[in-house]
């Protein structure tokens, strides 16, 4: 079997590994690689090399990283054998549509401040994705998640992040359904209401010195306030590496995505299917 060689593993886009799976990670980190399913074909598997001479970062995406830290201290030589860490931390206003996610921002916050004081500012990714409308079946009235996005920016500004990264909710077919099978009905505001809403939040997210990145939405790149996000960005992890490392495009990735390519090695079913189960979720197919 051949041996896929990436210098920037993700760890995962899929699933919440950090929050669900760090035994099998570190499992697989000992070994030195991991066999990944592709997700379109599932008789194609790619073994994917964790070799630290190979891979230089891994980029770790969650809604908590308690384990990941609690593991982390307990395997610091194993992670230290990779010249870098960068972490896509997700807090957004606790919602009736996250109900499995059982830890509080205050929280979550703790271990943001964690995270910066070990590894730096320049490896933490703070995102509020997705940010989803939608109301109850037996309703008219339109929800949605930003209640508390003034208070979480400012949290997260006050520990010295920068930018925050976004999206809407994109409400695929599997999405509708999946909403539709648990009593509410999403909602895909139109450009110019969003760019209603977006105004709002780039002048909280002003006062508090953030620039909004906008992830995989490119019809609202003309808003003056909202940049281009690039979630995995070689430029960065080479800072943060003090390494070159190839910069191109992920081609695996949907059209309007601004990322550098890496190979992630998680996945949407079996052990991978992700406990957070959160409603809007386009990733786990189960309904219930």
């Amino acid at each position: 079997m051949n041996i896929f060689k990436s210098p920037i593993i993700s760890c995962s886009r899929r699933t919440d590994i950090p929050a669900f799976l760090m035994d099998w990670v570190i499992e697989r980190i000992k070994v030195g690689y991991v066999d990944v399913v592709n997700p379109f074909n599932r008789k194609q598997i790619n073994r994917v090399s964790l070799d630290p001479k190979i891979v230089k970062c891994f980029v770790w995406w969650s809604k908590n990283f308690g384990e990941w830290i609690k593991e982390y201290i307990k395997n610091k030589n194993l992670f230290k054998s990779y010249k870098g860490h960068v972490f896509q931390f997700t807090i957004n206003s606790p919602s009736e549509l996250e109900k499995n996610l059982n830890i509080s921002v205050k929280e979550r916050f703790k271990q943001l401040k964690w995270l910066i004081k070990e590894f730096g500012i320049s490896a933490i990714s703070y995102r509020y994705d997705p940010i989803i409308f939608y109301r109850n079946k037996d309703s008219d009235r339109s929800k949605n998640n930003l209640d508390k996005f003034k208070y979480i920016v400012e949290n997260v500004a006050n520990l010295g992040v920068k930018e925050l990264i976004f999206s809407f909710a994109t409400i695929y077919p599997k999405v509708k359904n999946r909403m539709d099978a648990r009593g509410y009905i999403p909602i895909d505001p139109p450009l110019k209401k969003k760019q209603e809403i977006l105004n709002r939040l780039i002048k909280i997210c002003f006062d508090y010195n953030i620039q909004m990145k906008a992830c995989c939405q490119p019809n609202l790149l003309k808003l003056e306030g909202i940049k281009q996000a690039h979630c995995i960005d070689a430029y960065k992890i080479e800072q943060l590496i003090n390494e070159k490392i190839p910069k191109i495009k992920d081609t695996g990735q949907r059209k309007d995505c601004g990322c550098f390519k890496s190979k992630d090695i998680g996945g949407y079913t079996g052990i991978f299917r992700c406990r957070h189960n959160c409603d809007y979720c386009y990733a786990s197919p189960a309904k219930k």
